[in-house]
Parts: C-alpha cells; structure tokens; sequence
C-alpha cells in the first residue's frame, strides 16, 4: 500500500485490485505446496503446477479470443522464459520442503529488489521515496519474522 498508493490521485484500480489477488495467491500457494512436500514428491507438484497452469492460461485466452503466437524468431526466449519459471518453481518447493515456510518466503522477497532495479534499468521506472519506504517495511518486518522464528528455536521446552 505504501508503494502503489491507492488512495492518492489515482485511487483504487482495477490493476491494484488484481495485484492484492496476486499476493494471496501466491500465500495460498506457498501454504499448499508446503503441505504438499509432505505428501507427494517435487516432480509431482510441479507437473500439476504446469498441468493447473496451463490450462488456466488456455481457460483465460479462451475468454480474451485474442491468442496470438509468437513468432518463431521469439519461440527461444518463450523456452528460456519457461525454463527459467520452472526452475524457480523447483527451487522454491525444494526449499519449502526443507525449510519451514517462515524461513523460505522472507528469503523468496530477496527478488524484489532485483526486480525494482530491473525495472529502472530496462523500463525506465523510478525509484522514488515511496518505493524505498515500502521496501524498508517489507524488509524490517521478514527480518522480524525470521527473528522470531529463531527465537522460538531456541527456547527449550522443559521436561
């Protein structure tokens, strides 16, 4: 909220909207797959990840009627793109299957502020005081987060 502002002069948009949707589905995700690591193997869990998303995206362009392929020119970097998601998928529910989910989604915002010198850099976006705020938030609470999660480590329960 202190990023994006929605109630500055812009108000609360449909993209604002969609991005609060986002954020809860990716919790609800990382809570799923952390149960699923208990139960099913990685492979499994990313098939049906590939499977469920696939055919939401087909669902979704079905809805749009707009679907355009991309040229074969673009077909390497699609795979590249592809790849590259699915092996984040992977390294995300190997360590949700290692690591409690307290200690691996703290980590997981480490790509935020890649992705906001990414987006200086390749798209011209600011970096503002807003942005930097709501970084500084963002990280203060996930040090909190981890810090009570080693503090609850480390109490002994007595006998």
């Amino acid at each position: 909220l202190i990023v994006a502002r929605p109630f500055g002069a812009g108000g609360l948009s449909v993209g604002l909207v969609a991005a609060l949707l986002c954020a809860l589905g990716f919790a609800g995700s990382a809570i799923i797959t952390k149960r699923l690591t208990r139960v099913v193997t990685i492979t499994c869990i990313l098939f049906w990840l590939a499977v469920m998303q696939s055919a939401l995206g087909l669902f979704f362009a079905a809805i749009d009627g707009a679907v355009a392929l991309p040229p074969p020119a673009a077909l390497p970097w699609v795979a590249v793109m592809g790849l590259g998601g699915l092996g984040a998928h992977f390294c995300l529910t190997k360590a949700l299957s290692l690591a409690p989910a307290s200690v691996v989604t703290p980590i997981d915002f480490l790509r935020l502020p890649l992705i906001a010198v990414v987006g200086m850099a390749l798209y011209g976006e600011s970096l503002d005081l807003w942005v930097l705020a709501g970084g500084a938030v963002i990280f203060a609470a996930n040090w909190a987060n981890i810090a009570a999660e080693n503090r609850d480590r480390r109490t002994i329960t007595p006998l």
